[in-house]
């Protein structure tokens, strides 16, 4: 009996040992959605109706305060409510998340600012010889800022190959979405699309729209939305710049799975132009493994389809890339 309690007291400070070396987080703070979904992590703070939350298998997370139902932490926090009284202390369920207007770490005597502002930067060059020589180089960067009642989104790609000192392709893309976040996840949408591709009739396209969309699906790990706006099309065909009036749809799916590690996207756009009854899809599906919470392994496929191409041109144009990414 007596060598079985030495045992089990030998256990027990084996795992109190392990625990204080490596970090080992049993219980953890938790933050829960209204959608019921619960996440495990480290609440970092709150300004700006922005949650800033770090998890170990999904990173950094960045969520609207208005979509968090209950906070409960181990550590105190000092807590600034929206009607201006103060209190350190822990965070609990009874605690309404909606009159918090600044939260940060107890022993923090300076306000930060939790800017829900992420960027990704990939790139990605190829090149043959032998019989023919040629050259790929592609480069791919997103920028997102979430905000309370808003989000903003930019998306810049620019694709550059060359086949025995010839340039095949030369495209540059340029996406930018700015919404206004309403009630029941409808939002408001202002697009601006740029595109240039100087081999094609079609030196360049310039897309203005404004409409509103919904978010299907909107939790941590996973977001579906689709929007629609009447667009303005201002291009440049065949030395001559022509105004169209246009209708313009398009969705995003991000999906993140395997704790975290590998993140799943697809963007789809469809751009009618009423005039000419000429239509232009873009799609872009990525994918996306995290190799640490910095760099990635990116690997993407770019269809561009036109239903009234160029002459001599075909109807599709696809692309695929694979690089290494940064995230910051």
């Amino acid at each position: 009996m007596m060598h079985l309690k030495k045992l089990k007291l030998l256990f027990i400070n084996i795992i109190s040992i392990s625990i204080y070396l490596f970090g080992i987080n049993v219980n953890g703070d938790t933050l829960t959605v209204e959608n019921g979904d619960t996440l495990s992590g480290e609440l970092i703070g709150l300004s700006g109706k922005v949650v800033t939350f770090k998890t170990d298998y999904a990173g950094t997370l960045y969520i609207n305060q208005r979509k968090v139902e209950s906070l409960v932490t181990e550590a105190d926090y000092t807590i600034i409510y929206v009607a201006g009284s103060k209190e350190t202390r822990a965070l609990n369920k009874s605690l309404d998340v909606k009159r918090f207007d600044v939260v940060r770490t107890a022993s923090t005597s300076t306000l930060v600012i939790n800017t829900a502002w992420k960027n990704q930067l990939t790139v990605s060059i190829a090149g043959t010889s032998g019989n023919n020589e040629s050259q790929n180089f592609s480069l791919f960067g997103e920028s997102s800022l979430l905000r309370s009642n808003s989000e903003q989104l930019l998306n810049v790609s620019h694709t550059r190959e060359s086949t025995d000192a010839q340039t095949t392709t030369n495209l540059l893309d340029l996406k930018y979405n700015f919404r206004w976040l309403r009630e029941r996840q409808w939002y408001n949408t202002l697009s601006i699309d740029y595109s240039y591709d100087p081999l094609k009739d079609v030196t360049w396209r310039s897309v203005l729209g404004f409409g509103g969309g919904k978010k299907f699906i909107e939790h941590s790990l996973t977001d579906l939305s689709i929007d629609v706006a009447f667009s303005a099309v201002y291009q440049s065909l065949e030395e001559l710049e022509q105004v169209s009036p246009a209708l313009r749809a398009a969705s995003a799916y991000n999906k993140k799975m395997f704790g975290g590690r590998v993140e799943l996207s697809q963007q789809n756009r469809l751009l009618w132009i009423t005039e000419t009854s000429a239509g232009v899809i873009d799609g872009v599906f990525g994918l996306r493994f995290l190799l640490s919470n910095s760099l990635n392994l990116d690997m993407r496929s770019n269809l561009k389809y036109e239903t009234e191409p160029a002459e001599n041109s075909k109807n599709t144009d696809l692309t695929y890339s694979i690089g290494i990414g940064v995230s910051f």
